[in-house]
C-alpha cells in the first residue's frame, strides 16, 4: 500500500536556546528558556512566541474540522449512501 500524503507540516514546541523573535509578529520576543513553536517548511524555520502559536493551531484547528465537515457532507451524498 502506498504511504499516505502528509498533510500537516512538520511542527514542535521546542525551548529557545536564544532570543529569539516571533515570526508572525517582531514585537514579540521569545526568550531563551521560553518554549515557542517551530514550524519547518522549504528548508526553513519559523519561530512563534506561545500567544501566535495558540492563534496558529485554532486556525488549524477549524480548517480541519471544516475538510472533515466537507468529507462527512460528500459521503452523506454519495450514491451508495454508505
Amino acid at each position: 500500500m502506498p504511504k499516505l500524503k502528509r498533510l500537516l507540516v512538520s511542527a514542535c514546541f521546542e525551548t529557545a536556546q536564544r532570543r529569539r523573535h516571533c515570526s508572525r509578529n517582531q514585537e514579540h520576543v521569545i526568550c531563551q528558556g521560553d518554549k515557542c513553536l517551530v514550524i519547518k517548511e522549504n528548508m526553513s524555520k519559523n519561530n512563534y512566541c506561545m500567544e501566535c502559536a495558540a492563534l496558529i493551531l485554532q486556525k488549524a484547528r477549524e480548517e480541519l474540522e471544516g475538510l472533515a465537515h466537507e468529507m462527512r457532507a460528500a459521503v452523506a451524498s454519495s450514491p451508495d449512501g454508505s
